[in-house]
């Protein structure tokens, strides 16, 4: 007998067995929803099945039963991968920390690349690096206002923490003491099943962290007061003053993630509104997850638009109307497109 030939057996084999164990097998205790849908489906299948010829109805069970032992064996490998890229970040950390502090100032390059460059302004680390990066990613940059670049010149580094079990990650914005909020971290997690799938991600839970704002220096609300004269009641015609909280475009309300409504609350247009929403936040925390944070300076640089795009020619360019808010470290990038945002 071959190898392949034994293998097959042994496969077929253990179908068996476990088709032999789900007959004999206790049933669990369901909810009453999941009851319902059991017996919807169950209702299409005998639908199907019953329209099929006895040996055609045989093929097919053993063809489910073939599935279930890959469903198994899929397990098995999403298991197996969470636990090599946990290896692995934990392996890039170190890396990942000299950044930081190479970023910061808290550390200097090794001495072969600055033995000859001179530093007559006393420049301190690398000043606005991750604004820099975000600003070249459009569906990132497009939610940073000028107010909000002088703030994220505090942000001191930004790391991905995946889950153990691979269904999940979070994101973590470390912030130097600042004027505009107490936070030192604000982090922003997610709840994914499928994260290592390539099928569309299934958001099961988005929370993000409440930012203690300092008094009067909030970037997401103002404080707006107005005059109301009251036209009824024992008051009538007196004036009072009422302050009420007016929001302001900023990229700190992605920390605030989008909230779900009473669906039958809802028409399509606020359904489709509501979906563009997830589907955006999610497109940024990927831009962070799966672009700015591994290749940092790549983006800070622009040589990853270099990568993404052909860069047009300079009689192809068309300036913008409106002067960019971002600090440009490269020269010669005027026209070129920030890279679009997808889903990975």
């Amino acid at each position: 007998m071959s190898d392949v030939e034994e293998v097959t057996d042994r496969f077929d084999s253990d179908l068996v067995i476990a088709e032999h164990e789900e007959e004999n097998g206790e049933e669990d205790v369901d909810d009453d929803d999941d009851e319902e849908e059991e017996e919807e489906e169950e209702s299409e299948e005998e639908d199907v099945m019953g329209n099929l010829p006895p040996i055609m109805k045989a093929r097919v069970e053993f063809l489910r039963a073939m599935h279930r032992k890959k469903e198994e064996l899929m397990q098995e490998y999403l298991l197996e991968r969470a636990a090599l890229e946990q290896k692995y970040a934990t392996m890039l950390e170190p890396m990942f920390d000299r950044r930081r502090d190479v970023l910061i100032g808290l550390k200097e390059v090794p001495v072969e690349y600055i033995e000859s460059v001179p530093n007559e302004e006393n420049i301190i680390g690398i000043p606005q690096f991750w604004v820099a990066a975000m600003g070249h990613i459009e569906c990132v940059g497009e939610l940073v206002t000028e107010d909000d670049v002088e703030c994220l010149e505090f942000l001191r580094d930004i790391r991905c923490e995946d889950s153990s079990d691979g269904k999940g990650f979070t994101l973590k914005f470390f912030f130097a003491p600042n004027d505009y909020f107490t936070n030192e971290v604000l982090s922003k997690k997610y709840m994914i099943p499928n994260l290592l799938l390539d099928d569309e991600p299934v958001l099961q839970q988005v929370t993000g962290t409440k930012i203690e704002w300092k008094e009067g220096n909030s970037l997401c609300f103002k404080n707006v007061k107005k005059k109301q004269r009251s036209k009824k009641g024992p008051n009538a015609g007196k004036v009072r003053t009422v302050t009420r909280q007016e929001r302001l475009e900023s990229f700190f309300h992605f920390f605030t993630p989008p909230k779900l409504p009473n669906m039958e609350d809802m028409d399509e247009e606020d359904v489709d509104a509501l979906e563009e929403a997830f589907d955006h936040d999610y497109d940024v925390a990927q831009a962070f997850r799966s672009h700015i944070i591994p290749n940092a300076v790549a983006w800070f640089t622009g040589e990853a638009l270099d990568n993404e795009f052909e860069i047009p020619d300079e009689e192809d360019n068309v300036e913008s109307n409106s002067p960019s808010p971002f600090p440009s470290p490269v020269k010669d990038t005027e026209g070129e497109s920030p890279e679009e945002c997808k889903q990975t």
